[in-house]
């Protein structure tokens, strides 16, 4: 009973008035921005300037973009959001995913979500079984506003809109990432309700706006390390205070990795710094892998090159192979802190 997922024709930019009717079709006027929360005949959310980040295929980037960034225009003169991705190395942490950044009132994001998830479908990108898919980044300090008392909030979504919503777990997120992903799957009228429920929550949580300003954590594709987006934010902070505690972990593993962790001064990610550590030869293939996947996934998360020494090389004078990690402090300092969960558990393995 749902129209067409294949929306050839774009949106008319008359479609997206500031009471936000989105018809996709005429047999389908869809507006998600009518009901939204503590709206009653005056929006008063109307004005309100909201940043909602969400992720998506790489492969799927260029869709959106269009030839020399035509199609990312044209939303933005429809709707008066502003679309900004993150660039062709920037992924999101522990996916192939490139992050984008709508800015604007609730019915300009959602009208440029519109368009992207309609030409998304039309390019056969972002379904999952035949329906449309989007991956919401969420700052974890903001995630109780969505799920509300005992997960009543986000329950309440799931009814009112029809769509599938599910967070992802709080124990997943990695080392140095604060945000989770929030995935909406469904027909594209019941995404954007949902959508646009989450964005009525988020823009009422005191600590969200400042939040989402924050600059973003990425994971780089060509191992260029863990960066953060610098543009229009002034200094650094973010990450490198994140990780400058991560210093002292890897330390009391029992030896695990004996000589442990060089305190290093935070620095901006832009500099690459090589460590060293130390890795009792038995315990190396923990840090390996079967097959060397092990340390093709922390190299991948981290975005830091990490070389093991040869067997028989070990540092003087003792059994310990020696496990050089280079890359920006940032990343150095993550992949320290995989490495060392990854030797806890290979001393320990009941831990």
């Amino acid at each position: 009973h749902h129209p067409d997922p294949h929306f050839p024709n774009a949106t008319p930019a008359a479609a997206y008035p500031r009471t936000g009717a989105l018809s996709a079709r005429g047999n389908m006027d869809v507006d998600p921005t009518t009901h939204m929360a503590g709206a009653g005949g005056d929006d008063g959310n109307e004005g309100t300037i909201l940043t909602l980040k969400l992720l998506i295929p790489g492969t799927a980037a260029g869709s959106v973009i269009g030839k020399g960034g035509s199609t990312i225009n044209e939303f933005q003169t429809q709707t008066g959001a502003r679309i900004q991705l993150s660039r062709n190395d920037e992924v999101f942490p522990g996916t192939s995913d490139r992050l984008v950044t709508l800015g604007g009132t609730a019915t300009a994001i959602l009208g440029a979500l519109h368009l992207m998830i309609n030409k998304l479908v039309a390019d056969g990108e972002g379904i999952v079984a035949g329906n449309p898919q989007v991956k919401l980044v969420l700052p974890n300090a903001s995630c109780g506003c969505i799920i509300g008392k005992g997960g009543a909030t986000i329950r309440s979504f799931v009814e009112d809109s029809q769509a599938e919503i599910k967070l992802s777990s709080q124990d997943r997120m990695l080392p140095g990432v604060t945000d989770r992903i929030l995935t909406v799957t469904g027909a594209i009228e019941h995404v954007l309700r949902a959508v646009a429920l989450v964005a009525t929550a988020l823009s009422e949580d005191d600590g969200y706006a400042q939040l989402s300003q924050r600059p973003s954590t990425y994971a780089s594709h060509q191992g260029m390390g863990m960066g953060m987006d610098m543009r229009g934010m002034g200094g650094t902070g973010g990450m490198a205070g994140v990780m400058a505690g991560m210093g002292g972990m890897g330390g009391g593993m029992g030896g695990g990795m004996a000589g442990g962790v060089p305190s290093l001064m935070p620095q901006a990610s832009a500099a690459s710094v090589s460590v060293t550590v130390a890795v009792p030869d038995e315990h190396v293939g923990a840090v390996l892998g079967k097959g060397g996947r092990t340390i093709s996934e922390i190299q991948v998360v981290s975005g830091v090159r990490i070389k093991v020494s040869n067997k028989g090389d070990f540092v003087e004078g003792t059994k310990n192979r020696k496990v050089t990690l280079t890359g920006s402090h940032e990343g150095v300092q993550i992949a320290q802190y995989l490495l060392a969960q990854k030797l806890r558990s290979s001393v320990a393995p009941g831990a």
